[in-house]
């Protein structure tokens, strides 16, 4: 029988061959006299030995230097650049979500309480999103999510998968985004446990927020919550984008709106007092909406894409 010693041997030879001498499988075979299915099943366990490691250098030099600009121009905390291989926005939303999903796997820390909004931005970033216990974890949805939307997508769907995933406990706010008129929200507002998540979703440690814009395409649009005459005003009234349905224009003013009347979330007054918010935002229809939240400093870490950062840098009116 063959001693460990020569097995760790033959993994290193294997690897060798392969890392340094770029030969294939088949080719490792026949020289070491392996099948094809050995040769792979050697490298993998040399990489879970940690016989191979593996080391990829994250960024560029033009992708830190693009980074460090948005930091400097815009005062924020944390940059991070999606690297964009191609212009199609479908494609560019997943590589924005696994650059976000990275960033927030990162960041999270034992008995820490997470905030989580709504939006298609945030369900894409749970699919990249790898289970990891984090002891003492809280999830705390900072919205409602009653809306139209398909329930993928909703907001108490989303608080739960991430505080699954990372083995947390969940806190739901059992209410629509947005109530069907303000007697209505003020009703809900007055229950109890209603309105202590809404406390507590102002002193969570970290958020994590979808900047959406006011397009038809929007989340917050296509959910269907808002009236027409409500859409119709944040028009009249330039609005750029918004945060957990609250509004704003390019120049990070707050525009109040018939919609807030009926909305039950966390306001961006309350969301700036937050340690850390992490906007996730990609795309060519996202300029306007990202520029607002953070000429707003609505945000102090922004995931986007390498396209959308340079518009950011170069943009003028």
């Amino acid at each position: 029988m063959k001693s460990d010693t020569f097995h760790q041997d033959l993994m290193r030879e294997v690897a060798k061959l392969y890392y340094y001498e770029d030969l294939t499988q088949d080719q490792i075979g026949e020289i070491i006299g392996l099948s094809r299915q050995k040769v792979w099943r050697m490298l993998k366990k040399a990489k879970e030995e940690g016989i191979v490691q593996i080391k990829i250098i994250e960024s560029s030099d033009k992708v830190l230097e693009i980074e460090n600009q948005l930091k400097e121009k815009f005062g924020l905390k944390e940059v991070r650049i999606a690297v964009s291989f191609e212009e199609n926005d479908k494609i560019l939303l997943k590589r924005v979500a696994q650059v976000a999903a990275s960033y927030l796997k990162n960041r999270l820390e034992p008995y820490s309480v997470l905030g989580v909004a709504y939006g298609k931005t945030i369900f894409e970033i749970i699919h990249y999103l790898t289970p990891k216990k984090i002891p003492g974890l809280r999830v705390i949805q900072i919205m409602g999510g009653y809306g139209k939307l398909k329930g993928d997508v909703m907001a108490v769907e989303l608080a739960r998968r991430i505080a699954e995933i990372f083995d947390g406990q969940v806190v739901y706010l059992m209410a629509p985004a947005f109530a069907k008129d303000q007697i209505t929200r003020d009703a809900i507002l007055s229950n109890e446990g209603i309105s202590k998540v809404l406390d507590m979703s102002k002193k969570v440690d970290i958020a994590l927020v979808g900047i959406g814009g006011v397009l038809e395409s929007s989340t917050l649009l296509d959910t269907g919550d808002l009236y027409d005459y409500e859409i119709e005003e944040l028009r009249k009234k330039k609005v750029a984008g918004n945060i957990c349905g609250n509004f704003y224009d390019e120049n990070g003013a707050i525009i109040e709106t018939l919609a807030d009347k009926r909305r039950i979330s966390i306001s961006l007054q309350d969301l700036q007092k937050i340690p850390l918010v992490i906007g996730v935002a990609g795309g060519k229809n996202k300029l306007l909406p990202i520029l607002g939240a953070l000429n707003g400093k609505f945000v102090q870490a922004l995931i986007t894409d390498d396209l959308t950062a340079s518009q950011l840098i170069n943009y003028k009116k």
